[in-house]
């Protein structure tokens, strides 16, 4: 059974598709999404669902956050390339041959174990370690509060690789941790990452009247880091908020654990709307999906909101003027193993705590430090984006994988008490 279920769950990652929030992929990158009911969205926001009860918080000013600072880019390609500080060659495989991409887009597509928890957040609180609401890390195993694009080049290793003192994939994702409301953090058993783009042959990758500079379609920018989803500054934004493209962009869902990506429930605003359904057993997957903005105003790697650089396409339009650079979009889906816990309404976000009266799930958010291996992401850039294939499982598109990255060494409902967390 274990055998079956295994082979099962490489289809799912292979397919791509069941398991991702609903878009139109012939402009996935353009902003040319559905609404949760399959509408399509009026301008960048879509009418709320049936079965959505949408809180407006309260924002609280505790602990005060860092203010930020504009980090210019160098050039269109980010911040300076820091080369690797290992054999890079090495972490290379026989892999699967290429296969051309069914959508209009390339893809290249990994999964990632849950990393370490954290108070920590060195975009918003740097240099403050446990300032922070508790954060779900994945990806580089030594981000912490004094981390930095240098730091996360030079050091550690990742989730996403399984490896524990160097990888390729040293980039760093963050977000609220999940917690079960019975003394516990309730890490995911596995994360899917997507990296998805048009290709520059394509048309719309310079859909403007000024096709020099609007729509254009690079790589993903050195050091770029940024926050998607809730603004827990504002108390705007995440999957609830009818007024932000994050309605679309980001949600729940209860989907089986064969690795069928077969859903109980369909795609949801908030975890109590989840429940609401009925149909989301014990021991099925919470689904937890978030999509990043793709258009990058093409000078800063940082702004002082940590969101002000990126934003998402519009539809029919595709990148605007002030942000004309179409870049790969990332697409997150974290799956954790529901349990009466789940069922009896008590799990929430740790960023819920923060802000009263928000309906779990309400302030869901992520944030993103690119740290690439330079080398292997021209590789995948290039052959798997660029050359609009499909790939999967860490396959850079040319008969080669990157180690660690295909369905291996899953968790199963680990639950990590938060009085063993500092």
């Amino acid at each position: 059974m274990r055998i079956r279920t295994v082979v099962a769950l490489c289809a799912l990652v292979l397919a791509g598709c069941k398991t991702e929030a609903p878009t139109d992929s012939s402009a996935a990158t353009l902003g040319k999404k559905t609404c949760l009911d399959g509408t399509q969205p009026k301008g960048n926001s879509c009418a709320p669902a049936s079965s959505t009860t949408t809180t407006t918080p309260t924002p609280t000013p505790t602990p005060a956050p860092t203010t930020g600072t504009t980090v210019v880019a160098a050039s269109l390609a980010g911040a300076a390339a820091i080369a690797d500080n290992f054999d890079t060659s090495s972490w290379l495989e026989p892999g699967e041959a290429p296969h051309a991409s069914p959508d209009a887009v390339g893809a290249f597509r990994f999964t990632c174990l849950a990393g370490q928890l954290s108070h920590d957040d060195p975009i918003v609180y740097p240099g403050q370690p446990g300032a922070s609401h508790l954060h779900q890390f994945f990806g580089n195993t030594g981000t912490n509060a004094i981390s930095n694009y240098n730091s996360l080049r030079t050091s550690g290793g990742s989730t996403c690789t399984r490896s524990t003192s160097e990888s390729p994939q040293r980039s760093a994702y963050w977000m609220p941790a999940m917690l079960d409301g019975a003394g516990n953090a309730v890490k995911p058993d596995w994360i899917n990452t997507y990296y998805k783009r048009l290709p520059p042959s394509d048309p719309q990758c310079a859909k403007t009247t000024d096709p020099a500079v609007i729509g254009q379609c690079i790589e993903m920018p050195n050091g770029l880091r940024f926050i998607l989803g809730y603004n827990m500054d504002t108390g705007k934004g995440g999957p609830t908020d009818t007024n932000s493209s994050d309605y679309w962009a980001m949600g729940f869902d209860c989907v089986m654990t064969d690795g069928s990506g077969t859903s109980y429930t369909g795609v949801k605003h908030t975890i109590p709307d989840i429940i609401a359904t009925g149909k989301c057993p014990i021991n099925a997957w919470l689904r937890v999906y978030l999509t990043f903005p793709a258009c990058w105003d093409g000078k800063n790697l940082d702004t002082a909101d940590h969101r002000s650089h990126m934003t998402f396409g519009v539809t029919a339009v595709g990148c605007p003027a002030d942000h004309p650079y179409n870049i790969p979009e990332i697409a997150i889906q974290g799956f954790y193993r529901t349990d009466a816990n789940f069922l009896a309404g008590k799990w929430h976000l740790a960023s819920d705590e923060m802000m009263p009266g928000t309906i779990p799930g309400g302030t869901l958010h992520m944030d993103y430090w690119e740290a690439w291996s330079p080398t292997l992401k021209a590789l995948w850039n290039a052959n798997c984006i660029d050359g609009h294939l499909t790939c999967s499982n860490g396959n850079v598109g040319d008969s080669r994988q990157i180690k660690g990255m295909s369905m291996s060494g899953l968790g199963n409902h680990v639950l990590v008490p938060l009085n063993t967390i500092p």
